[in-house]
């Protein structure tokens, strides 16, 4: 128990050491760090919507019709007239 308070005496004195910053540079920083991250955002956002756009008219190009399993290996019967 004691262990625990020496820590926290340890951590009262520290806090005293601390040079906090003054609110007008605390304000400034604050709007910058918000500034950079939206600019950041549309950045990114503008990029994934390009992106996203581009996928799409690749996807969009008609391609020569494949035939599938069914119309290539299995041979087709035709009705005969079976009297």
């Amino acid at each position: 128990m004691h262990q625990v308070i020496k820590f926290f005496q340890e951590v009262r004195a520290e806090f005293k050491n601390i040079t906090w910053p003054k609110r007008e540079s605390l304000i400034n920083l604050t709007v910058v760090v918000i500034s950079i991250s939206i600019i950041v955002s549309l950045i990114l956002g503008s990029f994934d919507y390009l992106f996203t756009q581009g996928i799409a008219y690749f996807g969009q190009v008609t391609k020569p019709a494949v035939p599938t399993i069914n119309q290539t290996l299995l041979p087709t019967l035709k009705p005969t007239n079976a009297k």
